[in-house]
């Protein structure tokens, strides 16, 4: 049984189901995509990996130096600088630096099959790359991907959480985005953006220039995952979202919505 939302459902950014969400959604991209691909291409699902400390407390040097220079003048001569070793101290302690966290980050390639090259990049954006955790490292990467003039299409199912810089002008306000940026037409971009009210739209997916776009069924990508899932029968319903809608939406979602879940 589909959602009784008309394109995203809400309930789906809790951080509870956020996690299985965002990996499902991929893989069904990728099948979707996979179904279209003229030959010569393929789809498959990628992984970034950010690697950061965890935080760590001050730490004060705990040793001497274990060589010094001294001026040895005793020929009467010209002082000639003389490295003399000085016994180890022995160290206060021993200490556990921070560790590296990994924080993994699926995401779909479209492959140039003769050349083994990426084309084409679709992201969804994780709470991470929007509150501070990861930002300036995937913002790194959509970087790199302009720089390279690889294709890049940005999906934003979030609410929460700061968006990604599309430029001037900007796009009207919004529940969720779209972006797709063709690499021979950076730094020029398209956007959708829609409400928790709308439909989601079809996207194109572009390919090298001399071929034709793909199309993006997101409603039929979002149904397999939500029905793969179960996620009819996990969701509360019966609550809130945990990201509150504002009035109007929360009012039209108890009138229009939950009644017929």
């Amino acid at each position: 049984m589909p959602s009784p939302f008309p394109g995203m459902d809400p309930y789906l950014e809790s951080p509870t189901y956020w996690g299985g969400f965002h990996t499902r959604f991929i893989v069904a991209l990728s099948d979707a995509i996979s179904g279209q691909l003229p030959p010569g291409y393929y789809a498959d699902v990628g992984q970034h990996v950010w690697l950061e400390d965890e935080p760590g407390d001050d730490r004060h040097p705990f040793a001497i130096p274990d060589t010094y220079v001294a001026a040895d003048d005793s020929s009467g001569g010209t002082a000639v600088a003389t490295r003399k070793k000085k016994k180890q101290a022995a160290p206060a302690l021993e200490v556990s630096l921070p560790k590296l966290k990994k924080r993994p980050h699926k995401y779909v390639k479209i492959v140039d099959q003769p050349g083994n090259r990426v084309i084409t990049v679709i992201e969804l954006l994780s709470p991470a790359n929007k509150t501070g955790e990861d930002r300036n490292a995937y913002l790194q990467k959509r970087t790199e991907f302009f720089a390279a003039k690889v294709n890049l299409v940005e999906l934003d199912l979030l609410r929460d959480g700061q968006r990604m810089p599309f430029g001037k002008p900007k796009p009207p306000p919004a529940d969720y985005f779209a972006m797709v940026c063709r690499g021979e037409r950076h730094p020029k971009a398209s956007v959708w953006a829609w409400t928790v009210r709308d439909l989601f739209p079809e996207l194109p997916i572009p390919l090298k220039p001399a071929d034709d776009d793909l199309e993006l069924d997101l409603r039929a990508c979002f149904d397999r995952t939500y029905d793969g899932a179960g996620y009819r029968t996990r969701l509360r319903y019966d609550r809130p979202p945990d990201s509150p809608l504002r009035v109007a939406d929360a009012e039209w979602m108890t009138e229009k919505v939950l009644p017929k879940a």
